[in-house]
């Protein structure tokens, strides 16, 4: 709320040519003041001298302008400091935060929201399960990530575009397909109508492990059989060449069940896509863009495979087009790019949510697209390269059938708050328990850095005491709870997996008073949030919205726990603090993909 006044400020004091060099930031310590800027570490490498005398000097040229009417002043700074190494911090004056609540109730749904990058078309893509394999927890964090970035860029004005890619061929497509056909000739199981008969298949998750023991088959008898193995690969060549046979409807017969049962955990993460792009759609179109690669000398022949040679990039080189003439990972990212960047009109960036061990992949594809097309690529792709999740139990493996699926997961978190309700002598709808469970499954996922590794814990997940998904919920419900037994109440109770985005009239602007330090604690609270929103984006890291939701929890329970709410002559500053507080949650949980509940 105050970030850019800041920096107007000291935009009065610098000169002109350093004013893009100015970063303001929320102190972290309340002994720093309430914003913080290193300024004066930065011009002072750049005119030579002592970054302390410098921050100095810009301290006294602002008191100066302060004494004599700076634009601006009204932002009611107290003072301004010198801290070591050379940060200049300001200290705001408690009347600062007089508006705040007014604010955040006349915005309601859209406080924290900016235009950074407002008329922005981006593409997000996220999520990547693969037909014929199960969806694993590593899954679980992308979907975490890529819901919450996608909201984040809207929040700050973006047109985004949600897309899914899959990859349904591949070996790992043939070894199941491979040991499906022979459990079909082995069986009583026939295909017809494009479909399986004879079998109790009747369910998704019946056919999904089905799909998943073929493919743990698959892959042991390639390791251990050369006969298998070459008849694995001739099956890997009919899936890429063959558009009819038993190998090509067993192929779409896989992908359609896997499919069916991906929707189903969507639909539980809350999670939506305009379009789900699947490796075999890519494969015409790349292979006239790996050609024209080879035309224009981008891919080169190595070995009887194509190429790029990254070496002069200073990249990795990779391959494209394998022995056999197929494309690899490599060749057919160059068809879904295409696709990606020419099926929704013009586009400026596309985000492409994948795990830090495809460093190497994207730098390599994302330079071959480029020079192949610079007009259209250069520039415009990001790789969100977030690190790895596990649990305590270790490294997990699909091809041993040892994953830790992200169903799995999610009904253990289902289980588990259940289970919390019933002691807690509670009564709440399933739509309300399937909410808490994925708040505490998300939040668990989002509250670290995304470039860290994560270890999954269900039983800190669930917790309600702190720093968890279902702690937030209960905060927010205490508060409407609050709200509901106020004087003349404003609030509608109205439950929905989508924030209201209805305007409702705040409540009479807070009145001159002074603040206690748990008001005051609530009301710099409420200010940074759109500062939090505004880095979270930036970095696409949604851990700093939750970090900052946990702590405005925190805050306010302990305003909760110390004064009285609807009693006494500060009742209507207090109510108007719990709503403003209830709302800045509401719109937090939402950046974060978790719906908040009205009772706990």
């Amino acid at each position: 709320m105050f970030k850019q006044q800041i920096i107007d400020l000291l935009k009065q004091v610098v000169d002109a040519e350093f004013h893009s060099l100015i970063e303001v930031f929320v102190s972290p310590e309340v002994a720093h003041g309430d914003y913080s800027t290193n300024i004066a570490m930065i011009l002072a490498r750049h005119v030579k001298t002592n970054p302390m005398q410098l921050a100095a000097a810009l301290v006294d040229k602002l008191n100066l302008s302060f004494s004599n009417g700076m634009k601006g002043s009204t932002l009611h700074v107290a003072r301004v400091e010198v801290a070591k190494p050379g940060y200049i911090n300001f200290f705001l004056k408690p009347e600062a935060y007089s508006k705040v609540v007014q604010e955040v109730l006349a915005q309601n749904d859209n406080y924290g929201q900016n235009s950074e990058l407002k008329n922005k078309k981006i593409m997000v893509e996220y999520g990547h399960p693969n037909p014929f394999k199960v969806m694993h927890i590593g899954h679980l964090r992308n979907f975490c990530l890529g819901v919450s970035i996608a909201r984040l860029l809207e929040a700050s004005g973006a047109t985004v575009i949600r897309t899914n890619y899959q990859g349904d061929v591949g070996m790992h497509v043939a070894k199941c397909v491979w040991a499906l056909q022979k459990k079909i000739r082995n069986s009583k199981f026939e295909i017809r109508n494009g479909d399986v008969v004879g079998a109790n298949l009747d369910s998704p998750d019946a056919r999904v492990k089905l799909l998943s023991e073929c493919y743990v088959e698959g892959a042991k008898a390639f390791e251990e059989s050369e006969e298998n193995k070459k008849e694995i690969i001739e099956v890997n060549k009919k899936i890429y060449t063959e558009k009819e046979g038993e190998v090509h409807e067993l192929w779409k017969l896989g992908v359609k069940w896997s499919l069916e049962k991906f929707h189903q955990i969507y639909d539980r993460l809350d999670s939506h896509f305009e379009r789900e792009y699947l490796e075999s759609e890519t494969l015409e179109v790349a292979k006239v863009q790996n050609e024209e690669a080879i035309k224009k000398g981008i891919l080169v022949k190595s070995k009887g495979a194509i190429i790029f040679n990254g070496e002069p990039y200073k990249l990795d080189t990779r391959v494209f087009l394998n022995s056999e003439g197929l494309p690899t990972y490599e060749g057919k990212e160059l068809g879904l790019a295409q696709m990606e960047f020419k099926d929704f009109g013009h586009i400026d960036l596309c985000v492409h949510n994948v795990a830090v061990e495809q460093k190497s992949f994207f730098e390599v594809t994302f330079k071959v697209e480029e020079l192949l097309n610079p007009e259209l690529f250069k520039g415009k792709q990001y790789h969100n390269a977030y690190e790895f999740v596990g649990l305590k139990s270790g490294k997990m493996s699909s091809r041993k059938g040892q994953v830790v699926t992200a169903e799995l997961i999610l009904d253990e978190a289902h289980k588990a708050i259940a289970k919390v309700i019933v002691e807690n002598k509670s009564v709440l709808p399933e739509s309300d328990v399937d909410a808490i469970a994925l708040a505490a499954v998300k939040y668990s996922f989002l509250k670290m850095s995304a470039f860290k590794y994560l270890a999954f814990d269900i039983t800190s997940s669930v917790s309600m005491s702190g720093d968890s998904g279902p702690y937030l919920q209960y905060t927010y419900a205490r508060c409407k709870s609050v709200l509901r037994k106020s004087p003349e109440s404003r609030v509608t109770s109205h439950e929905s997996k989508e924030p209201r985005r209805e305007t409702q009239d705040a409540r009479p602007a807070t009145h001159a008073y002074e603040y206690n330090n748990e008001e005051l604690a609530i009301l710099k609270a409420l200010a940074k949030f759109p500062e939090v929103v505004e880095t979270a984006t930036k970095s696409y890291d949604p851990h700093f919205v939750a970090v900052y939701l946990n702590e405005l929890a925190q805050t306010f329970n302990t305003f909760y726990n110390k004064h009285s709410i609807l009693s006494g002559e500060q009742m209507e500053l207090r109510i108007n603090l719990t709503q403003a507080v209830s709302q800045v949650l509401k719109n937090g949980l939402y950046l974060l993909g978790i719906r908040t509940v009205e009772r706990m």
